[in-house]
């Protein structure tokens, strides 16, 4: 009798054990995971504003400038599509809800800095619902000032992203709209 009660106790306890090691992580006692979101929108208006950018736009436009000086029409053609693309592209992101991908390419060096500092464990755009999916019990940290800071605005571009952020974005679709018609 004592040995079938030991292989019961053993056996309840092995599907005990087995049972809380499968447990989805969000039913047990373990913190839940943390990720940081931000506006992309100011992120990508402070990264438009930051001098590297601007340094690497006033180069562009001069190659332009200089194509059309000398007569080289498909340079300068070319030149001004990639302009085009950069301002429609730049539209998505401070207008609408685009990834802004450029900015966070520029910094990729400190994110890793900047998601310790916050304690998160990702970055994900609050306008990115298949990212946010992913972590659907996380707690979520506001990191975009963080973000912001990273490309030093001025005074006048901080004003500016304070109403950036006040705003509502425009859906993508209106605004590739309004980037097809010219408006924007």
């Amino acid at each position: 009798m004592k040995t079938k009660f030991q292989i019961i106790l053993a056996t309840a306890v092995a599907l005990g054990a087995f049972h809380s090691t499968n447990l989805p992580a969000q039913e047990t006692n373990t913190a839940p995971a943390r990720i940081g979101v931000y506006d992309s929108r100011p992120v990508a208006f402070a990264w438009f504003w930051s001098a590297a950018h601007q340094g690497q736009l006033k180069e562009l436009m001069q190659h332009a400038r200089d194509a059309q000086t000398a007569g080289d029409t498909n340079r300068f053609q070319t030149l001004a599509a990639e302009l085009r693309r950069q301002q429609a592209e730049l539209h998505r992101e401070v207008f609408s809800t685009a990834p802004a991908k450029e900015a966070l390419a520029e910094i990729k060096g400190r994110l890793p800095e900047i998601e310790k500092q916050a304690g998160v464990i990702a970055l994900v755009s609050k306008w990115d619902a298949a990212a946010l999916k992913q972590f659907p019990r996380a707690e979520t940290v506001d990191v975009t000032a963080e973000l912001v800071r990273e490309f030093k605005p001025a005074e006048k571009q901080l004003k500016m992203i304070s109403e950036i952020e006040k705003s509502k974005p425009l859906p993508l679709d209106e605004c590739n709209e309004l980037i097809r018609q010219d408006k924007i």
